[in-house]
């Protein structure tokens, strides 16, 4: 029903399911509906005949593209699209498919995550999750290491390049004073 002074507008359609008007039942830009199907066409400057609209859920999408994100569609890229693949650290995701239960995830460079034993470089202990009680750490120069406990009265002794060990000092008594001489070197 027309308001008074306004012109109605009426769209080509069609009351057939699944009916798709084709080009020459259009001119460019002329819009067309199937009232049954609830999805609305328009016909483009180049004459082809496109889907616009729908109001079924089974297919909102016309086209869908992901750019770079690392996702690529796992169905038709019209109607409903599923995604799949592994969002890229650029894009915010961790760029990885699996994890190592209680690992860490760290940066191997500006763009990349890995999952694993923490490295030394970026803070890690070489691996070693619970170290024996009483043992000390060391440095290697390349990685950490960790050295037993020695026995009681032992000293700890290092030549610098390798690993420290355990000795046991030397006393000597001299009256009521005890004299310790500690032997430092190899």
């Amino acid at each position: 029903m027309a308001a008074t002074g306004y012109t109605p507008i009426s769209l080509y359609y069609s009351t057939t399911a699944a009916a798709v008007p084709v080009n020459s039942n259009l001119v460019n830009g002329e819009l067309a509906i199937n009232i049954t199907d609830g999805k609305l066409y328009y016909k483009d400057n180049a004459g082809v005949v496109k889907l616009l609209a729908s109001n079924g859920t089974s297919a909102p999408v016309t086209t869908f593209s992901a750019g770079t994100t690392g996702f690529t569609p796992s169905t038709a890229t019209s109607g409903a699209v599923t995604l799949a693949g592994t969002l890229a650290t650029t894009n915010g995701g961790t760029g990885l498919t699996s994890f190592t239960s209680g690992g860490a995830v760290y940066a191997t460079s500006t763009s990349a995550l890995a999952t694993g034993t923490l490295p030394i470089a970026s803070g890690g202990t070489n691996g070693i999750a619970t170290p024996t009680a009483g043992a000390l750490a060391y440095g290697t120069g390349t990685a950490y290491n960790f050295t037993l406990a020695g026995t009681s009265g032992q000293l700890l002794q290092s030549n610098g390049t390798s690993s420290p060990t355990w000795f046991t000092p030397t006393y000597a008594t001299t009256g009521k004073a005890i004299a310790m001489a500690l032997v430092f070197g190899g």
